[in-house]
């Protein structure tokens, strides 16, 4: 069996910036188990994988599309939607369907689009501090104190993060790799409890008026046990919607995310807001749009063994 395949830098457009994303296509008269699926990520060794499951009719303007990291399915990301759907563009494609629901596609630009993600968001009641004195990572020590404050806050279930601000980018810069010592479970609310979970950590750096728009920008880094990640959609929705949520007051927000810049993979990330009230009087995100670039770098063809 040979399935072709094509690799983009997303959120850029320049080449071997931003994240790279391998695109998978399984024409319509192919089932993959997900033993296989798994497989061929763990062969890409991307932070993710995408299998785009291709229709018999040519006329369709939705794809069902799988999101594989190399150990695991997830619901919903931002940078495999994105780039998934700049790859798609030019077949018509105008919504995506991903596990965490059907993810409607805005073309922005000839290599630029806008994605309506979903969004079921949760803040967490406990923060690290609640669970005892830690500490519970080697951070240094401006870090780990900055880490034990941080809400966390989920954009869908599945999809937590630790939202860690620092006050400057000197701080940012000391973020590494290493274990949190700490079990997600003790952290994470019932019925939430198999969500992931990562340190997002993110520096504000001011507003600017684009075009009319109140734009908060932001510096990021995505730091894991084991990896940092260059272009994070899902976590910069995450951060975007908690500080529309219960820091910020404007119904519609603008945000622009930098991220990758200390790994040499600098990355652009645009997320917009509306806030409303829900019958409680409570903020209550209404949409949530994730936008981005991506190019193309690499294509080629999977051989399968039946």
């Amino acid at each position: 069996m040979e399935l072709p395949y094509t690799t983009v830098d997303v959120f850029t457009d320049k080449p071997f910036e931003g994240n790279p994303l391998a695109i998978v296509t399984i024409p319509a008269s192919v089932s993959l188990t997900q033993e296989q699926k798994q497989a061929i990520a763990r062969e890409f060794n991307y932070s993710e994988t995408t299998f785009v499951h291709e229709v018999n009719d040519p006329a369709s303007t939705e794809r069902r599309f799988d999101i594989f990291t190399t150990h695991e399915e997830l619901p919903f990301a931002g940078h495999p939607t994105v780039g998934t759907a700049i790859f798609l563009k030019s077949r018509g494609v105008r919504k995506l369907i991903a596990k965490a629901g059907p993810i409607a596609i805005d073309e922005t630009g000839a290599d630029s689009v806008r994605a309506a993600i979903p969004h079921n968001t949760r803040l967490h009641q406990k923060r690290l501090r609640d669970l005892g004195p830690g500490p519970y990572s080697d951070a240094a020590e401006e870090l780990a104190k900055a880490e034990v404050n941080a809400p966390v806050f989920s954009i869908v279930d599945g999809m937590t993060f630790a939202l860690i601000e620092l006050p400057s980018l000197e701080s940012l810069a000391l973020a590494k790799m290493g274990p949190m010592k700490f079990h997600k479970h003790e952290l994470l609310d019932e019925g939430w409890r198999n969500s992931f979970i990562s340190r997002y950590y993110f520096v504000r750096l001011g507003a600017e008026t684009v075009d009319g728009r109140t734009v908060q920008k932001i510096r990021t880094r995505f730091i894991e046990p084991d990896l940092e990640d260059p272009a994070t959609g899902s976590a910069a929705c995450a951060l975007s919607s908690y500080l529309s949520l219960h820091e910020l007051s404007e119904e519609s927000l603008s945000f622009e995310i930098t991220q990758g810049v200390e790994m040499g993979r600098r990355s652009n990330i645009y997320v917009d807001a509306k806030v409303g009230k829900g019958p409680d009087g409570v903020r209550k995100l209404e949409t949530l749009h994730l936008g981005g670039k991506a190019t193309k770098v690499m294509s080629g063809t999977i051989f399968l063994k039946s």
